[in-house]
């Protein structure tokens, strides 16, 4: 039998503790934008866009889309004329770039609340939007893959004027998230009453364990990976402060759900720029899961001081484990 107040009281620590991180840092972020901060980024990210085999122009696209998220890297996009000249490849590697290093403040800030440092989550997503993005295009350059032009597919996009625009949009926005956390906090603890989230977490473990992440985190990376960071770093947050889910499970499957999350809107959404399918989701999928196994193995022979110094935060209970 599902347990209402429980799952009340869950939906509301979940939304006090997401929301008391998104609304500061959407309003810093705006701030930023209209300081100017986006045209500086540009100006660092347009010669890094040799290392992607993407003209310059693209560089807006990126750093608007890590300043916020894919929607208003679509809006840019749409409005940069040399995004109709891409080929598949080139539009593969742009849409992967955009969804290792999407919304980078928000959910940077989410998973510091998690208990993982922002420098490593913004290591992590950076590093790897970089590095999977040269690697496809080098291999799509010498392979002679999607050499085909792309076919963008951009709805034409208006983005609101002002302040009042931007805030009714933010206010829409965080109404959403707060209705898909009820939804999704009633409906895993309906999983629960009829095991179903015994038998994903099941099917899920040998993939885990691969990344060396222990079963304890399994709904956490289910939530994360199908629903987003938002979601499973919320819940993350309220399970690390009851000290029950070891430091190396929280530290694997927050980077783990850091390189791929949302995997149904984020994909949907990304592929309106005519990307490969297989590239921005099957092979990405396949990248993150050797990253973290890769991570995994060398952040496990660390001593507990280099963990609380690098990695963690306070956040994490000493007692943890």
């Amino acid at each position: 039998m599902i347990q209402v107040s429980k799952v009340i009281s869950d939906i509301f620590h979940v939304s006090k503790t997401l929301f008391k991180v998104m609304i500061p840092t959407l309003i810093v972020v705006k701030l930023l934008q209209e300081a100017g901060l986006v045209t500086v980024l540009n100006n660092l990210m347009a010669p890094a866009m040799v290392i992607l085999g993407l003209p310059s122009e693209m560089a807006i696209v990126l750093t608007t889309t890590m300043l916020t998220n894919p929607y208003a890297g679509l809006i840019v996009a749409s409005e940069v004329d040399a995004l109709n000249s891409l080929t598949v490849a080139q539009m593969s590697v742009l849409a992967s770039f955009m969804l290792f290093t999407h919304s980078l403040p928000v959910e940077a800030l989410i998973s510091r609340q998690a208990g993982v440092r922002m420098r490593v989550v913004i290591a992590l997503r950076v590093g790897c939007g970089f590095l999977f993005g040269f690697i496809i295009s080098q291999l799509c350059a010498a392979a002679g893959w999607f050499e085909a032009v792309a076919v963008p597919n951009l709805p034409t996009f208006v983005a609101q004027p002002g302040w009042q625009g931007w805030i009714v949009g933010q206010i829409k926005g965080l109404l959403f998230i707060q209705l898909v956390i009820i939804v999704l906090l009633f409906f895993l603890e309906f999983l629960k009453v009829i095991g179903v989230e015994r038998l994903i977490g099941m099917v899920l473990t040998p993939f885990l364990k691969l990344m060396k992440v222990g079963p304890r985190a399994s709904t956490i990376a289910i939530v994360g990976v199908t629903l987003g960071l938002g979601f499973g770093g919320g819940l993350l947050i309220k399970d690390v402060a009851t000290g029950t889910i070891p430091k190396r499970d929280v530290f694997g499957v927050l980077c783990f759900i850091n390189l791929l999350h949302s995997v149904f809107e984020d994909t949907a959404v990304v592929m309106l720029l005519g990307p490969s399918l297989v590239v921005i989701l099957i092979i990405r999928a396949l990248f993150a899961v050797s990253v973290i196994m890769l991570v995994m193995s060398g952040v496990l022979r660390l001593p507990d001081t280099l963990w609380q110094k690098m990695l963690i935060n306070s956040h994490i209970p000493k007692e943890a484990g």
